[in-house]
């Protein structure tokens, strides 16, 4: 399940939660209220892009006047939509601009609360680029200078968040204690109950004795104000309870609670967050599996169109902005480039010639390193699979064993198939960039009417930072096992889960199929168990006859 962080210093825009909105006196309240709640309740695909396009509007007005004060409050909702549509790097920038203007006022009351907001959408940024020393320190920044309950309660669930996403559930106890213990103080039930909920759930972690108790009051309370986003929050942590502690009966019963209300809510969100859940469990039935397939592809389908159009019109203001300044930029520009180039001409022409050089040793030395490794395996793979049949068929060719024509057809047809499937898995792959798409690409050419391949994290994985040996083996075990799903276990459902682990990335592969008595160093299993230990990681088989095929990779 993902971790809600709180926005409501600016606008809430969560799954679970509602927040207000901060204005300014100095704004139109009417249009201001209409754009900022399309903005936080979008009711069609193009709902955050004209809030984004009304906001961008007004900013620039701001700028023409010369209304600073009101520049920074559009940036501030400019970033808010950024980061709903994903565009966290252009939300990062956005904020960068509106804390650089705010340095150039005293901070009053209005522009502190401005700043606390900036600084928590800075957390919220970083966290989401897996920038966790980042995240906590701006969240730091903005607890220093906040004074208010509500603020402090909203940074700290966000920072808690953080230490949950590091596995850090001690830190996660203690900001979650204090936020518990503020929203008591101001008797708002939603609060105390998102509060306490949230409690219990790191406390589960952590095996604490009134984990279950925290867990089970928040969902009285939110029963008795029907708070149904709420009570879905609270049955997918009681599920998750009771999942951790091997009740999985109980853990299925929550599971169907908060697909109901999910269904009652009507979110494909919910929904979507609800069957994931229940898959999590076992509950692999058709149904479950296909609805989830519709319900995320709904969902990728309302985003994408909200990012198209999103990039539209980023595009549009980008070049009216250009235009603009054209005419002053290359008087700048012709000034500085003939300066630099009479700096640097000389260095750059040095320069290029010395990486030139460097880059064909390097060149030639891993294409050596390669062709040898590559040569290596082929040379293997065709003595092991391929030559001893060649030789079965030329024996029997001699000895005229063979008198139907049509067994000796079925012979070279299966030894021209292995020596097709050789020639595949040993092609050059280009993982530097888009991995995941890769990977995908992959699964689909095993995906058919008689099988379902169901993926889990995948496009949520930071791949560019992994090793391009590792991404390698990553994909050829993957294809093993796709192989060896195909050839032998008669499966029609397919289940792979990414994720991270100590540091560590983890890789869980499950089928539905016939299963198997695994021997050790058979046929695809035993390339597969090479391959992973060549870059020092685990590969761990589970089978039976009749029960399935699973396997899970570590590196």
């Amino acid at each position: 399940m993902k971790y809600l962080l709180l926005s409501s210093l600016f606008f809430c825009i969560s799954h679970f939660s509602h927040g207000k909105i901060l204005f300014s006196p100095y704004q139109e309240p009417d249009s201001l209220n209409y754009y900022s709640n399309l903005a936080n309740f979008p009711d069609s695909d193009s709902s955050l892009t004209r809030a984004y396009n009304y906001f961008n509007k007004k900013r620039l007005e701001s700028i023409n006047q010369n209304d600073t004060k009101s520049v920074i409050v559009y940036l501030r909702k400019i970033a808010i939509i950024q980061f709903e549509l994903g565009d966290y790097f252009g939300s990062e920038v956005t904020v960068v601009e509106a804390l650089e203007l705010l340095d150039k006022f005293q901070l009053s009351k209005e522009k502190m609360s401005d700043k606390i907001g900036l600084l928590n959408q800075l957390g919220r940024i970083y966290m989401e680029l897996l920038d966790y020393d980042a995240a906590i320190k701006y969240y730091d920044e903005a607890l220093k200078i906040t004074k208010s309950k509500n603020h402090r309660n909203i940074i700290q669930n966000n920072k808690a968040l953080v230490y949950i996403q590091q596995q850090n559930y001690k830190l996660a106890e203690k900001e979650f204690l204090e936020v518990f213990r503020n929203s008591d103080s101001l008797e708002n039930k939603e609060q105390i109950a998102r509060a306490q909920n949230n409690l219990g759930h790191v406390q589960s972690k952590l095996n604490r004795s009134d984990a279950l108790a925290n867990l089970t009051e928040a969902l009285r309370i939110r029963m008795s104000i029907k708070d149904n986003a709420g009570i879905y929050s609270s049955y997918r942590y009681l599920s998750e309870y009771y999942h951790d502690r091997n009740n999985d009966s109980i853990a299925n019963d929550y599971a169907h609670k908060g697909y109901h209300i999910a269904k009652l809510i009507n979110s494909p969100s919910f929904i979507k967050d609800a069957l994931s859940n229940l898959m999590n469990l076992g509950n692999y039935s058709n149904k479950n599996v296909l609805e989830y397939i519709r319900v995320s592809d709904s969902l990728q389908n309302v985003k994408q169109l909200q990012e198209n159009k999103y990039t539209k019109i980023k595009y549009d203001y980008t070049e009216n902005e250009k235009l603009a300044k054209v005419n002053e930029l290359e008087k700048e520009k012709q000034r500085r480039l003939k300066l630099l180039y009479l700096s640097v001409a000389g260095f750059v022409t040095l320069l290029a010639v010395f990486v030139i050089v460097i880059l064909k040793i390097k060149y030639k030395r891993d294409k050596l390193r390669q062709v040898y490794i590559t040569e290596t395996r082929i040379s293997k793979r065709v003595h092991d699979e391929v030559a001893n049949d060649v030789y079965q068929v030329m024996t029997k060719l001699q000895g005229n064993i063979i008198d139907n024509k049509e067994v000796l057809l079925d012979d070279l047809e299966d030894i021209y198939n292995r020596t097709r499937d050789i020639s595949r898995d040993n092609s050059t792959l280009e993982v530097n960039e888009h991995f995941d798409i890769l990977l995908n690409d992959l699964l689909v050419k095993y995906k058919s009417t008689q099988v379902n391949i169901v993926t889990r994290n995948l496009s949520k994985m930071d791949w560019n930072t992994v090793d391009a040996l590792k991404k390698i083996t990553i994909y050829r075990v993957i294809q093993e096992l796709m192989v060896n799903m195909k050839k032998h276990s008669k499966a029609s459902l397919v289940g792979l889960n990414f994720n991270y682990s100590d540091n560590k990335i983890i890789v869980s592969y499950s089928d539905n199929g016939v299963g198997c008595n695994i021997k050790s160093g058979s046929g695809g299993l035993k390339n597969a168990e090479n391959r992973i230990e060549s870059i020092n990681g685990t590969i761990i088989f589970e089978s039976g006859l009749y029960k399935g095929f699973k396997a899970k990779i570590t590196v």
